[in-house]
């Protein structure tokens, strides 16, 4: 079996290429900006706006790793003709979001998971809360502000969260692509806890030695934060509806799937936080 894996330089699919490749399962690397060859890794070039990399980039791979396209309104028509141009793939795992099953089919992510459903091939999807790895990897999310300014920039209010470290993440991905009787299935892959934003920044500020603290900014005033991204408007208003969501109690669910997939209890925040944000001198 070879497994196709997109956006595989990226926080999440990075870390399920490396636990397939380490579980030595061949895989197929997908991204617009390719990786060096590994042992074990095919880096090929894949861009979902250019259909000529599609078949290219799958070759004869039996099942592919998707993450989908988070905040492209055209995003379910896209995959379901990807998806139909690559009749050999058997399976198809869908990395989404937790809580996406209780949104609207006509949400951009719910119907990402309908298209993949309803794509006539099996399927499972794996539902992460938000990935504890935003802290230090994703700029313009959390890590910029937390670097420059130690602020955990978040309009959270005290609502908590399940967060998910990718690892996890990798971990129930490499079940669910190696094993049987996951088909028609899916879980929701979180932490063991529920921290509010306040609390995470509580932990980063005592791992590291750093004054870091919980900036619980306005609607408007994350929209100028995002803005200086230089992102597209369509990824700025996807950011600020994902932090309605947090408000509104979406990714507080905390669930047993992963230890049911793993046989283990998940990682905690402060287990991520004291491999990832130790004083410099202490690393």
């Amino acid at each position: 079996m070879t497994v196709w894996i997109e956006g595989a330089t990226g926080k999440a699919g990075r870390r399920v290429a490396e636990a397939l490749t380490e579980a030595e399962v061949p895989i197929r690397a997908a991204s617009r900006h390719p990786a060096q060859p590994t042992a074990g890794a095919t880096p090929v070039r894949f861009d979902w706006y250019d259909k000529r990399t599609w078949a290219p980039a799958v070759g004869r791979a039996e099942t592919v790793f998707l993450k989908g396209l988070d905040s492209d309104d055209k995003a379910a028509a896209i995959i379901k003709s990807f998806l139909a141009t690559i009749p050999q793939v058997r399976q198809v795992v869908l990395m989404s979001a937790a809580g996406v099953d209780r949104t609207p089919d006509h949400a951009p992510r719910r119907a990402v998971e309908l298209a993949v459903q309803h794509s006539g091939k099996q399927w499972t999807i794996l539902r992460p809360s938000w990935f504890m790895q935003n802290f230090d990897e994703d700029e313009w999310v959390f890590a910029r502000a937390l670097r420059e300014k130690n602020e955990l920039y978040a309009g959270s209010g005290k609502t908590r969260v399940g967060f998910t470290d990718t690892r996890d993440l990798a971990e129930a991905a490499v079940k669910v692509l190696t094993t049987k009787g996951h088909e028609g299935r899916s879980y929701t892959i979180t932490g063991p806890e529920q921290l509010t934003f306040g609390e995470v920044a509580e932990v980063l500020a005592e791992t590291s030695g750093r004054p870091i603290h919980h900036k619980d900014a306005t609607e408007e005033e994350h929209r100028r934060h995002f803005a200086r991204s230089g992102r597209p408007e369509a990824w700025i208003n996807h950011m600020l509806h994902l932090f309605t969501l947090v408000r509104a109690g979406v990714f507080t669910e905390l669930t047993n799937d992963f230890e049911h997939l793993t046989g283990r209890k998940p990682r905690t925040l402060k287990a991520y936080a004291t491999e990832n944000w130790q004083p410099t001198s202490q690393r």
